[in-house]
């Protein structure tokens, strides 16, 4: 499936109708577009169904904060941890908690493509490469 510069070009046109003033993403939006997309069927509408679910993919991860922890958060840290992201991120950020005991101490966040590694685990590998 080859996807060409118009249909780049239009799928990035469809995702700005799906963001909100604040730069959220509609979901309402995002069905509708979709679902009007596989019913009329317009001419390369696979392609540009593609490019369009790759830019939500996108978005939405730009949207996600996961935050890994070797042990579970306080409702404090948790709250700290928000007020940090929002003031970097924005308000508009969806929280993703989880626990994996394999990071020794310490916790990773995701925003995105940035990451905070703060984990022992990668410190001690950083410290100890395996070749």
């Amino acid at each position: 499936m080859k996807t060409t510069k118009d249909i780049q070009a239009q799928a990035r046109r469809l995702m700005r109708l799906c963001l909100t003033p604040e730069g959220a993403l509609d979901e309402s939006t995002v069905r509708h577009i979709s679902d009007r997309l596989l019913q009329e069927k317009p001419r390369n509408y696979l392609p540009l169904l593609h490019a369009f679910c790759s830019l939500v993919r996108l978005a939405d991860d730009r949207r996600t904060a996961t935050i890994e922890s070797a042990v579970p958060l306080l409702d404090g840290e948790k709250e700290a941890i928000r007020q940090k992201l929002s003031a970097k991120y924005g308000p508009h950020l969806r929280y993703v908690w989880n626990v994996q005991p394999g990071l020794i101490a310490g916790m990773t966040v995701q925003v995105g493509d940035d990451v905070a590694d703060n984990s022992i685990r990668t410190r001690i590998s950083q410290m100890f490469p395996t070749q």
